[in-house]
């Protein structure tokens, strides 16, 4: 009765606190995107099971070659986007109540996750298409399939990120894994759809193999309780003080430039140390591997305008990402700002300097991207110029518009908290600007040019980059006020 209890506790708790009637308009808001993705992957199931049911006789087989790839995409997105369970078990210590009930109760939350439903009902919508393919026994192993493969992408996702908040590094070897797998399967040095049918063919013809999938499950499960019991203390599990700043001990050879350094150490400092600002330094190497989505495709290859998008969101996608929101990240101490005794130029060319050192990292390591051919490089190249010499400037004079408070210590996932429509709107001119330049060059068959045109505004902008910040400086100065007054209304 303790775990309807704890229900019973967290159901008071959500409903009785004073944000629930400030939040109310997000949740609908939510809650009718998250109704549109569940029709639309009820058609898309729909759909793909007919196509699948006309194109082969042996439609089942054919299914399960893409087994695999179905958990990797449970896998990559309940990671991306769901939650870690926590519990307030703090009024509980004092109370008879084990510690092995407490930490089965957040192990057992997730199962009543709404993210629980889409899988499963993609995969019934497949099935409701293959109908003519099924009996009823291939049906109930199909959907206890679909069921083991996401409660072991539930808790291994859970795992890794409970593991990551310690070991920062776990994320890095999780991204190389999948991208590794990718890559090895686009090159034919693994057959994972080889594989995957192999494996799901076997349980459908022997359905005591599900037994493996639920032992998985279980040891999956055991290690998060074995990680949730040891470290029960959330002190003794996350990192500590001296821990952080030991890791940004090697920066501090930034004080050497300045009030420069200095502002760009902080906003590294901020980056690590905060919650909602390290999920999005996490996710950076996505932006990297963007191009491999696309420059696999012969289809996209042909389309110049639209690799010259695919070019700027690599080296610019995090930049952007980040860079609206710059004086947000910091609304928690933005009148401190103001009262300091520095130049507002200096602290905007620390910003800005950020995302040019961020910009030029990405870009290096998106050099490999020549294996499919010198244009590709050239795009990406003009691209990055026009990043750095142009969007960069973009971004922190929109980021003066930003009046909107923001809290650190809360994650990204589904936190709409100080995000306005504006700040998608104002991604469109940053990546559809330079296509619009590419466009008359694309048209008469001067594609170089076009490059060239993109390539030479991105240098010029370099160039007068002094002149630029002057001006969003006095923007800055202008707006101060305004943007202090909206980070105070938390």
């Amino acid at each position: 009765m303790k775990n309807f209890t704890f229900l019973s506790h967290q159901w008071k708790s959500a409903t009785r606190s004073a944000s629930v009637s400030k939040s109310i308009g997000i949740q609908v808001l939510m809650g009718f995107v998250f109704f549109i993705l569940f029709l639309e992957l009820l058609a898309g199931g729909y759909y793909l099971g007919t196509a699948l049911a006309k194109k082969s006789d042996q439609a089942i087989a054919e299914l399960t070659r893409y087994g695999f790839y179905f958990f990797l995409a449970i896998l990559l997105s309940r990671y991306m986007l769901q939650k870690l369970p926590t519990f307030m078990v703090r009024p509980y210590l004092t109370l008879p109540i084990k510690r092995s009930k407490l930490v089965n109760f957040v192990l057992t939350k997730p199962l009543f996750n709404s993210l629980n439903i889409l899988p499963i009902s993609f995969v019934l919508a497949i099935t409701l298409g293959l109908h003519q393919h099924l009996n009823a026994s291939t049906f109930w192993i199909i959907v206890a399939c679909a069921m083991v493969c996401d409660l072991l992408a539930n808790y291994l996702s859970i795992y890794i990120k409970r593991v990551k908040i310690k070991h920062e590094y776990v994320f890095y070897v999780f991204l190389a894994t999948l991208a590794a797998l990718f890559l090895m399967d686009k090159f034919d040095i693994v057959d994972l759809q080889f594989i995957s049918s192999s494996v799901f063919m076997q349980v459908i013809h022997h359905p005591l193999w599900l037994i493996a999938g639920l032992t998985l499950i279980i040891i999956t499960y055991y290690l998060n309780y074995q990680l949730l019991y040891n470290h029960f203390s959330l002190e003794e599990f996350g990192k500590t003080e001296s821990n952080q700043r030991g890791s940004l001990e090697n920066f501090s050879y930034l004080n050497r430039f300045g009030k420069i350094g200095a502002f760009v150490l902080l906003e590294l400092k901020m980056c690590v140390r905060n919650k909602r600002t390290r999920t999005m330094l996490f996710v950076s190497p996505l932006f990297l591997l963007y191009g491999l989505f696309f420059y696999t495709n012969p289809t996209y290859l042909e389309t110049t305008g639209f690799l010259i998008f695919v070019g700027i969101f690599i080296s610019g996608g995090f930049m952007m990402s980040f860079g609206l929101y710059f004086f947000a990240w910091e609304s928690s101490h933005f009148d401190l700002i103001l009262t300091a005794n520095n130049t507002f130029k200096d602290y905007l060319k620390a910003k800005y300097f950020l995302m040019l050192s961020t910009s030029v990292i990405i870009f290096l390591l998106s050099v490999f991207y020549i294996y499919f051919g010198v244009e590709i490089l050239m795009i990406n190249s003009a691209c990055f110029l026009f990043n750095i010499g142009i969007n960069s400037l973009l971004l922190l004079y929109f980021a003066t518009n930003n009046n909107q408070y923001m809290d650190l210590s809360k994650g990204s996932a589904f936190n709409y908290q100080g995000v306005g429509a504006r700040h998608f709107f104002l991604m469109i001119p940053l990546l559809v600007l330079p296509i619009l330049i590419y466009l008359p060059f694309g048209l008469t068959d001067q594609g170089n040019i076009g490059f060239t045109v993109i390539a030479g505004l991105g240098v010029l902008g370099i160039l007068l980059r002094e002149k630029m910040l002057d001006l969003i400086t006095q923007r800055f100065m202008s707006k101060r006020y305004k943007m202090s007054e909206g980070f105070r209304n938390k």
